[in-house]
C-alpha cells in the first residue's frame, strides 16, 4: 500500500538528516537530496492517486448488461437456431452448446477483469509492484 512506501521516503529523510547532523554532507547536498526525495514521494503518491479510481463506468455497466441481457438471449437465439421436431441435428446441438458455453467464459472472464482493475497497486498476485519500481528508481 501506499504507507510502506511513505514510511521508506520518511526512512530516506531522517537518514538525510542524519548525514548532515554527522558532517557526512553539507547543506546543499542535504537540500538536494531533499528535493529528490520529494519528487519521489509525488511521484509515487500520483500512481496511488489512480487506485481510489474505479474502472469507467461504461465499462463495468456494459459488462453488466452483456452478462445480464445478451449472454440469456443469445442462448435462447441458439436454442431456437439449432432446431427441432423434424429439423434437429445432435451435432448442431453440440457445437452451438460449446458457442455458449464459451461466450459466458469470455464475458464472465471480462467482468472478472474489471473487478481486477479497480485495485491495480494491491496485494495480489497479477497486480504491479510498487516495490519493483522503487528498487529499479534507487539503482
Amino acid at each position: 500500500s501506499g504507507l510502506c512506501m511513505k514510511e521508506l521516503t520518511t526512512w530516506c529523510q531522517q537518514d538525510v538528516a542524519q548525514a548532515r547532523k554527522d558532517g557526512l554532507i553539507d547543506a546543499h547536498q542535504e537540500k538536494s537530496m531533499h528535493d529528490k526525495i520529494l519528487q519521489f514521494r509525488a511521484a509515487m503518491d500520483g500512481m496511488y492517486d489512480y487506485t481510489d479510481q474505479p474502472p469507467h463506468f461504461f465499462y463495468i455497466h456494459f459488462l453488466v448488461l452483456l452478462s445480464a441481457l445478451y449472454l440469456p438471449l443469445f442462448a435462447i437465439d441458439m436454442a431456437y437456431s439449432s432446431g427441432w421436431g423434424d429439423n434437429k441435428s445432435i451435432q448442431l446441438d453440440i457445437l452451438q452448446g460449446v458457442i455458449v458455453f464459451l461466450q459466458c467464459i469470455f464475458v464472465v472472464g471480462l467482468r472478472s477483469l474489471g473487478t481486477k482493475m479497480i485495485d491495480p497497486y494491491g496485494d495480489d498476485l497479477e497486480d504491479l509492484s510498487v516495490i519493483n519500481y522503487v528498487e529499479g528508481t534507487l539503482e
